[in-house]
Protein backbone atom coordinates (compact mmCIF):
# COMPACT_ATOMS: atom_id res chain seq x y z
CA UNK A 1 0.00 0.00 0.00
CA UNK A 2 2.73 2.44 1.01
CA UNK A 3 5.01 2.17 -1.97
CA UNK A 4 2.72 4.26 -3.84
CA UNK A 5 4.26 7.22 -1.60
CA UNK A 6 7.16 6.69 -3.61
CA UNK A 7 5.31 8.99 -5.98
CA UNK A 8 3.85 11.83 -3.59
CA UNK A 9 5.58 15.21 -4.62
CA UNK A 10 5.77 18.57 -2.48
CA UNK A 11 3.26 21.01 -3.45
CA UNK A 12 4.98 24.36 -4.70
CA UNK A 13 5.15 25.79 -1.15
CA UNK A 14 6.15 22.84 0.64
CA UNK A 15 9.09 22.48 -2.12
CA UNK A 16 10.21 25.95 -1.56
CA UNK A 17 11.01 25.46 1.74
CA UNK A 18 12.77 22.11 1.14
CA UNK A 19 15.00 23.96 -1.45
CA UNK A 20 15.19 26.60 1.49
CA UNK A 21 16.57 24.90 3.76
CA UNK A 22 19.24 22.57 1.14
CA UNK A 23 20.85 26.05 1.03
CA UNK A 24 23.80 26.43 2.79
CA UNK A 25 24.75 30.22 1.91
CA UNK A 26 24.68 32.66 4.67
CA UNK A 27 23.25 34.95 2.93
CA UNK A 28 20.26 33.08 2.33
CA UNK A 29 16.95 34.94 3.18
CA UNK A 30 13.52 33.50 3.90
CA UNK A 31 10.99 35.87 2.45
CA UNK A 32 8.16 33.11 2.67
CA UNK A 33 7.10 32.03 5.83
CA UNK A 34 4.20 34.16 7.12
CA UNK A 35 5.52 35.56 10.17
CA UNK A 36 6.77 39.37 11.29
CA UNK A 37 10.57 39.23 12.17
CA UNK A 38 12.37 42.63 14.04
CA UNK A 39 15.10 43.78 12.33
CA UNK A 40 17.55 41.34 13.75
CA UNK A 41 15.62 38.78 12.46
CA UNK A 42 13.95 37.39 15.19
CA UNK A 43 10.02 36.15 15.48
CA UNK A 44 9.48 38.28 19.04
CA UNK A 45 7.15 37.37 21.54
CA UNK A 46 4.12 40.21 23.07
CA UNK A 47 4.76 41.03 26.44
CA UNK A 48 1.42 40.89 26.55
CA UNK A 49 1.49 37.39 25.57
CA UNK A 50 4.66 36.67 28.22
CA UNK A 51 2.55 38.04 31.32
CA UNK A 52 -1.11 36.72 29.83
CA UNK A 53 0.61 33.05 29.73
CA UNK A 54 2.27 33.34 33.29
CA UNK A 55 -1.34 34.36 34.57
CA UNK A 56 -2.95 31.68 32.76
CA UNK A 57 -0.35 28.73 34.12
CA UNK A 58 -0.88 30.18 37.40
CA UNK A 59 -4.47 29.81 37.67
CA UNK A 60 -5.02 26.32 35.73
CA UNK A 61 -6.21 23.93 37.79
CA UNK A 62 -7.20 21.36 35.16
CA UNK A 63 -5.73 19.76 31.54
CA UNK A 64 -9.60 18.07 31.13
CA UNK A 65 -11.25 18.00 28.03
CA UNK A 66 -13.48 21.20 27.13
CA UNK A 67 -15.19 19.76 24.23
CA UNK A 68 -15.79 20.01 20.53
CA UNK A 69 -16.63 23.83 20.60
CA UNK A 70 -13.72 24.90 22.39
CA UNK A 71 -13.49 27.64 24.38
CA UNK A 72 -16.51 29.96 24.11
CA UNK A 73 -15.57 32.62 26.11
CA UNK A 74 -12.43 32.84 23.78
CA UNK A 75 -15.07 32.94 21.34
CA UNK A 76 -16.79 36.08 22.83
CA UNK A 77 -13.63 38.12 23.00
CA UNK A 78 -12.83 37.79 19.82
CA UNK A 79 -16.19 38.18 18.19
CA UNK A 80 -16.33 41.49 19.90
CA UNK A 81 -12.87 42.53 18.98
CA UNK A 82 -13.91 41.57 14.76
CA UNK A 83 -17.42 42.41 14.69
CA UNK A 84 -17.71 45.39 17.51
CA UNK A 85 -20.60 45.45 20.07
CA UNK A 86 -23.11 45.95 17.97
CA UNK A 87 -22.45 42.70 16.37
CA UNK A 88 -21.50 40.88 19.14
CA UNK A 89 -23.79 41.40 22.32
CA UNK A 90 -24.66 38.27 24.50
CA UNK A 91 -28.06 36.42 23.56
CA UNK A 92 -28.32 38.16 20.73
CA UNK A 93 -28.38 34.53 19.33
CA UNK A 94 -27.74 35.26 15.39
CA UNK A 95 -23.68 34.72 16.23
CA UNK A 96 -22.96 31.69 16.73
CA UNK A 97 -19.02 30.52 17.06
CA UNK A 98 -16.79 27.44 17.97
CA UNK A 99 -12.87 28.11 18.65
CA UNK A 100 -10.86 26.26 16.27
CA UNK A 101 -7.72 25.26 15.77
CA UNK A 102 -6.46 28.49 13.95
CA UNK A 103 -8.03 29.77 10.81
CA UNK A 104 -6.97 27.01 8.77
CA UNK A 105 -9.30 24.80 10.72
CA UNK A 106 -11.99 27.37 10.73
CA UNK A 107 -12.02 27.35 7.04
CA UNK A 108 -12.19 23.41 6.70
CA UNK A 109 -15.13 23.44 9.25
CA UNK A 110 -17.11 26.37 7.39
CA UNK A 111 -16.64 24.08 3.88
CA UNK A 112 -17.91 20.84 5.53
CA UNK A 113 -20.72 22.72 7.02
CA UNK A 114 -21.49 24.07 3.81
CA UNK A 115 -21.36 21.39 2.21
CA UNK A 116 -23.99 19.39 4.59
CA UNK A 117 -26.20 21.62 4.28
CA UNK A 118 -25.76 22.47 0.54
CA UNK A 119 -24.44 19.41 -2.44
CA UNK A 120 -24.66 22.24 -4.91
CA UNK A 121 -22.47 25.35 -3.86
CA UNK A 122 -19.78 26.52 -5.04
CA UNK A 123 -16.79 28.80 -3.44
CA UNK A 124 -15.33 31.73 -5.27
CA UNK A 125 -11.64 32.80 -4.55
CA UNK A 126 -9.73 35.88 -5.39
CA UNK A 127 -6.78 35.35 -8.36
CA UNK A 128 -4.42 35.10 -6.89
CA UNK A 129 -5.25 33.17 -3.76
CA UNK A 130 -3.56 31.82 -0.70
CA UNK A 131 -2.81 28.08 -2.37
CA UNK A 132 -3.34 26.25 1.16
CA UNK A 133 -6.84 28.19 1.35
CA UNK A 134 -7.95 25.98 -1.71
CA UNK A 135 -7.60 22.38 -0.47
CA UNK A 136 -9.81 22.85 2.84
CA UNK A 137 -12.86 23.68 0.12
CA UNK A 138 -11.48 20.68 -2.18
CA UNK A 139 -11.15 18.46 0.79
CA UNK A 140 -14.99 18.73 1.49
CA UNK A 141 -15.85 18.11 -2.26
CA UNK A 142 -16.45 21.86 -3.11
CA UNK A 143 -16.02 23.10 -7.03
CA UNK A 144 -13.99 25.99 -6.94
CA UNK A 145 -14.54 29.27 -9.01
CA UNK A 146 -12.05 32.34 -9.41
CA UNK A 147 -12.80 35.97 -9.77
CA UNK A 148 -9.96 38.09 -11.20
CA UNK A 149 -8.65 40.15 -8.31
CA UNK A 150 -5.30 41.69 -9.03
CA UNK A 151 -3.00 42.19 -11.89
CA UNK A 152 -0.05 40.54 -10.86
CA UNK A 153 2.82 42.21 -13.51
CA UNK A 154 0.84 45.53 -13.29
CA UNK A 155 0.85 45.83 -9.65
CA UNK A 156 -2.87 46.80 -9.89
CA UNK A 157 -5.90 45.85 -8.33
CA UNK A 158 -8.92 44.40 -10.75
CA UNK A 159 -12.15 45.40 -8.89
CA UNK A 160 -14.24 46.17 -12.24
CA UNK A 161 -13.51 42.81 -13.30
CA UNK A 162 -14.01 41.21 -9.72
CA UNK A 163 -17.47 42.55 -10.27
CA UNK A 164 -17.51 40.98 -13.70
CA UNK A 165 -17.02 37.74 -12.63
CA UNK A 166 -18.60 37.24 -9.55
CA UNK A 167 -21.87 37.90 -12.09
CA UNK A 168 -21.64 34.37 -12.21
CA UNK A 169 -22.41 33.55 -8.35
CA UNK A 170 -25.35 31.45 -7.64
CA UNK A 171 -27.44 31.47 -4.39
CA UNK A 172 -25.69 29.57 -1.60
CA UNK A 173 -22.42 29.67 -3.56
CA UNK A 174 -19.52 30.87 -0.83
CA UNK A 175 -17.48 34.23 -1.88
CA UNK A 176 -14.11 34.11 -0.74
CA UNK A 177 -12.58 37.65 1.31
CA UNK A 178 -9.94 38.26 2.55
CA UNK A 179 -10.78 41.09 5.67
CA UNK A 180 -7.47 42.80 5.48
CA UNK A 181 -4.39 42.47 4.09
CA UNK A 182 -5.01 40.40 1.19
CA UNK A 183 -3.08 37.28 1.39
CA UNK A 184 -0.56 37.04 -1.07
CA UNK A 185 -1.06 40.78 -2.57
CA UNK A 186 -1.56 43.42 0.26
CA UNK A 187 -4.22 45.08 -2.04
CA UNK A 188 -7.30 45.64 0.16
CA UNK A 189 -10.66 46.38 -0.68
CA UNK A 190 -11.59 50.04 0.58
CA UNK A 191 -15.40 50.45 2.12
CA UNK A 192 -16.87 51.68 -1.32
CA UNK A 193 -15.63 48.80 -2.45
CA UNK A 194 -16.92 46.76 0.07
CA UNK A 195 -20.32 48.26 -0.09
CA UNK A 196 -20.53 47.23 -3.73
CA UNK A 197 -19.53 43.54 -2.60
CA UNK A 198 -22.12 43.37 0.37
CA UNK A 199 -24.74 44.95 -2.37
CA UNK A 200 -23.85 41.83 -5.10
CA UNK A 201 -23.98 39.15 -2.48
CA UNK A 202 -27.21 40.20 -1.37
CA UNK A 203 -28.42 40.33 -4.54
CA UNK A 204 -27.30 37.01 -5.83
CA UNK A 205 -28.08 35.29 -2.24
CA UNK A 206 -24.39 34.17 -1.84
CA UNK A 207 -22.68 33.86 1.56
CA UNK A 208 -19.42 35.81 1.77
CA UNK A 209 -16.53 33.60 3.56
CA UNK A 210 -14.28 36.25 4.90
CA UNK A 211 -11.01 35.33 6.40
CA UNK A 212 -9.51 37.70 9.10
CA UNK A 213 -6.31 36.39 9.93
CA UNK A 214 -3.76 40.03 10.03
CA UNK A 215 -6.33 42.15 12.02
CA UNK A 216 -4.26 44.97 13.24
CA UNK A 217 -1.43 44.80 10.82
CA UNK A 218 -2.93 47.42 7.70
CA UNK A 219 -4.71 50.44 8.98
CA UNK A 220 -4.72 49.45 12.99
CA UNK A 221 -7.47 47.19 15.17
CA UNK A 222 -10.55 49.05 14.31
CA UNK A 223 -9.67 50.06 10.80
CA UNK A 224 -8.68 46.37 9.73
CA UNK A 225 -12.56 45.18 10.20
CA UNK A 226 -14.56 48.21 8.99
CA UNK A 227 -15.57 46.53 6.05
CA UNK A 228 -16.30 42.75 7.95
CA UNK A 229 -18.38 44.86 10.31
CA UNK A 230 -20.32 46.99 7.08
CA UNK A 231 -20.82 43.91 5.52
CA UNK A 232 -22.28 42.23 8.56
CA UNK A 233 -24.79 44.24 8.87
CA UNK A 234 -26.06 44.60 5.50
CA UNK A 235 -25.82 40.86 4.19
CA UNK A 236 -28.55 38.12 5.71
CA UNK A 237 -25.85 35.42 6.76
CA UNK A 238 -22.53 34.83 6.34
CA UNK A 239 -19.42 33.34 7.42
CA UNK A 240 -16.16 34.35 9.22
CA UNK A 241 -12.45 32.60 9.77
CA UNK A 242 -10.65 33.64 12.18
CA UNK A 243 -7.27 33.80 13.09
CA UNK A 244 -4.96 34.80 16.53
CA UNK A 245 -1.91 33.77 15.07
CA UNK A 246 -0.69 36.79 13.63
CA UNK A 247 -2.67 39.08 15.88
CA UNK A 248 -1.40 38.06 18.71
CA UNK A 249 1.69 36.41 17.62
CA UNK A 250 1.07 32.63 18.87
CA UNK A 251 1.76 31.26 15.38
CA UNK A 252 2.80 27.41 17.01
CA UNK A 253 -0.54 27.70 19.28
CA UNK A 254 -3.04 27.47 16.97
CA UNK A 255 -6.12 29.65 18.23
CA UNK A 256 -8.95 30.67 15.80
CA UNK A 257 -12.38 30.85 15.47
CA UNK A 258 -15.24 30.13 12.98
CA UNK A 259 -18.10 32.36 13.45
CA UNK A 260 -21.79 32.30 11.60
CA UNK A 261 -23.73 35.26 11.36
CA UNK A 262 -27.42 35.20 10.83
CA UNK A 263 -30.06 37.88 10.78
CA UNK A 264 -32.25 37.55 14.34
CA UNK A 265 -34.93 35.20 13.50
CA UNK A 266 -33.63 33.55 10.71
CA UNK A 267 -32.77 29.70 11.14
CA UNK A 268 -32.16 27.60 14.50
CA UNK A 269 -29.01 28.60 16.58
CA UNK A 270 -29.26 25.72 18.62
CA UNK A 271 -29.44 23.35 15.31
CA UNK A 272 -26.41 25.12 14.11
CA UNK A 273 -24.42 24.82 16.88
CA UNK A 274 -25.49 21.03 17.63
CA UNK A 275 -23.93 20.83 13.84
CA UNK A 276 -20.90 22.80 14.32
CA UNK A 277 -20.11 20.87 17.25
CA UNK A 278 -20.49 17.11 15.67
CA UNK A 279 -18.34 18.02 12.22
CA UNK A 280 -15.83 19.49 14.64
CA UNK A 281 -15.62 16.20 16.61
CA UNK A 282 -15.49 14.55 13.08
CA UNK A 283 -12.77 16.29 11.82
CA UNK A 284 -10.25 16.99 14.70
CA UNK A 285 -12.42 16.35 18.13
CA UNK A 286 -11.32 19.14 19.62
CA UNK A 287 -8.70 22.37 19.41
CA UNK A 288 -6.54 23.36 21.98
CA UNK A 289 -7.38 25.46 24.40
CA UNK A 290 -3.83 27.10 25.20
CA UNK A 291 -3.85 29.51 22.69
CA UNK A 292 -7.10 30.95 23.21
CA UNK A 293 -6.48 30.96 27.09
CA UNK A 294 -3.81 33.40 26.83
CA UNK A 295 -6.35 35.42 24.16
CA UNK A 296 -9.15 35.48 26.21
CA UNK A 297 -6.74 36.84 28.98
CA UNK A 298 -5.85 39.67 27.55
CA UNK A 299 -8.74 40.61 25.56
CA UNK A 300 -10.29 40.33 29.65
CA UNK A 301 -7.51 42.74 31.20
CA UNK A 302 -7.49 45.94 30.66
CA UNK A 303 -3.89 46.42 31.31
CA UNK A 304 -2.61 43.63 28.91
CA UNK A 305 -5.54 44.72 26.66
CA UNK A 306 -3.44 47.65 26.18
CA UNK A 307 -0.26 47.00 26.08
CA UNK A 308 -1.11 43.96 23.38
CA UNK A 309 -2.40 46.77 21.35
CA UNK A 310 0.86 49.67 21.67
CA UNK A 311 2.65 46.52 20.84
CA UNK A 312 0.70 45.36 18.21
CA UNK A 313 0.47 48.81 16.72
CA UNK A 314 4.19 49.57 16.63
CA UNK A 315 4.60 46.52 14.84
CA UNK A 316 2.23 47.42 12.20
CA UNK A 317 4.04 51.32 11.98
CA UNK A 318 7.61 48.84 11.65
CA UNK A 319 6.03 47.15 8.55
CA UNK A 320 4.59 50.48 7.25
CA UNK A 321 8.25 51.76 7.88
CA UNK A 322 9.53 48.70 5.71
CA UNK A 323 7.41 49.14 3.15
CA UNK A 324 8.29 52.56 2.38
CA UNK A 325 12.13 51.68 2.54
CA UNK A 326 11.88 48.78 0.13
CA UNK A 327 9.94 51.42 -2.82
CA UNK A 328 12.68 53.88 -2.02
CA UNK A 329 15.58 51.44 -3.10
CA UNK A 330 13.55 49.64 -5.55
CA UNK A 331 13.13 53.07 -6.83
CA UNK A 332 16.95 54.22 -6.50
CA UNK A 333 17.80 50.86 -8.20
CA UNK A 334 16.00 51.15 -11.24
CA UNK A 335 15.69 54.59 -13.17
CA UNK A 336 11.66 55.80 -13.51
CA UNK A 337 10.61 52.44 -11.99
CA UNK A 338 7.12 53.11 -9.99
CA UNK A 339 7.29 50.95 -6.93
CA UNK A 340 4.64 52.75 -4.89
CA UNK A 341 2.44 49.69 -4.91
CA UNK A 342 4.47 48.86 -2.30
CA UNK A 343 3.73 51.31 0.08
CA UNK A 344 0.09 51.22 -1.24
CA UNK A 345 -0.70 47.68 -0.11
CA UNK A 346 -1.20 47.00 3.49
CA UNK A 347 -0.21 44.06 6.13
CA UNK A 348 2.91 41.59 5.73
CA UNK A 349 2.94 40.57 1.83
CA UNK A 350 2.94 42.00 -2.04
CA UNK A 351 3.79 40.53 -4.95
CA UNK A 352 6.64 41.30 -6.86
CA UNK A 353 6.01 40.98 -10.41
CA UNK A 354 8.13 38.59 -11.80
CA UNK A 355 7.30 35.01 -13.41
CA UNK A 356 7.94 31.57 -11.95
CA UNK A 357 11.03 30.77 -13.63
CA UNK A 358 12.70 35.14 -12.65
CA UNK A 359 11.80 33.60 -8.76
CA UNK A 360 13.95 30.33 -9.20
CA UNK A 361 16.24 32.63 -10.51
CA UNK A 362 16.66 34.60 -7.28
CA UNK A 363 16.94 31.43 -5.46
CA UNK A 364 19.76 30.62 -7.49
CA UNK A 365 21.52 33.94 -7.74
CA UNK A 366 20.72 35.56 -4.69
CA UNK A 367 19.75 33.14 -2.35
CA UNK A 368 16.37 35.00 -1.72
CA UNK A 369 13.29 32.91 -1.32
CA UNK A 370 9.94 33.81 -1.61
CA UNK A 371 5.99 32.08 -2.08
CA UNK A 372 4.32 31.35 -5.11
CA UNK A 373 2.90 34.63 -6.58
CA UNK A 374 6.42 35.64 -5.74
CA UNK A 375 4.80 36.67 -2.46
CA UNK A 376 7.38 38.55 -0.63
CA UNK A 377 6.73 38.95 3.06
CA UNK A 378 7.93 42.48 4.01
CA UNK A 379 7.17 41.61 7.59
CA UNK A 380 9.36 39.61 8.15
CA UNK A 381 12.77 41.24 5.51
CA UNK A 382 15.58 43.30 7.65
CA UNK A 383 16.57 46.16 6.82
CA UNK A 384 19.67 45.30 5.35
CA UNK A 385 17.82 43.16 3.02
CA UNK A 386 16.03 45.56 1.27
CA UNK A 387 19.24 46.73 -0.52
CA UNK A 388 20.00 42.85 -1.64
CA UNK A 389 16.18 42.53 -2.76
CA UNK A 390 16.21 45.61 -4.69
CA UNK A 391 19.43 44.91 -6.61
CA UNK A 392 18.13 41.22 -7.27
CA UNK A 393 14.70 42.88 -8.97
CA UNK A 394 17.31 44.75 -10.83
CA UNK A 395 18.85 42.36 -12.74
CA UNK A 396 15.92 40.25 -13.45
CA UNK A 397 14.37 42.98 -15.22
CA UNK A 398 17.61 43.43 -16.97
CA UNK A 399 18.09 39.55 -18.28
CA UNK A 400 14.86 39.82 -20.03
CA UNK A 401 14.58 39.18 -23.30
CA UNK A 402 11.98 40.43 -26.25
CA UNK A 403 10.63 37.05 -25.81
CA UNK A 404 9.95 37.01 -22.45
CA UNK A 405 12.25 35.57 -19.65
CA UNK A 406 14.74 33.31 -20.65
CA UNK A 407 13.95 29.83 -18.73
CA UNK A 408 16.24 28.67 -16.00
CA UNK A 409 18.17 25.75 -17.60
Amino acid sequence: MFRELSLYEDDPIESMFVRLAADRSPDRMDLGIGVYRDDSGEVPVFRAVRDAELRVVRREGSKSYIGPLGNLDYCRVVERLVLGPEHAEPGNGHVISTQTGGAGSALRLGAELVRTLSRRSRVWVSDPVWPHQLEFFEQAGMQIMTYRYYDHYGSVPQFDEMLDDLNGLRRDDLLLLHGCCHNPTGQDLDQDQWQVVSELVAEKRAIPFVDVAYQGFGQGIEEDVAGVRLMAGQVPQMLLAVSSSKTFGIYRERAGMLTVVVSPGTGDAAGLRRRLRDLARQLYFMPPDHGAAIVLEILSSRDLEDLWRSELDAMRLEIVRKRAMLREVLEAEIDGYDASFIERQLGMFSCLPISADEQRLMEKLFHIYMLPNARVNVAAMKSSDARTVARAFRELRTRRTGDGFRRVG
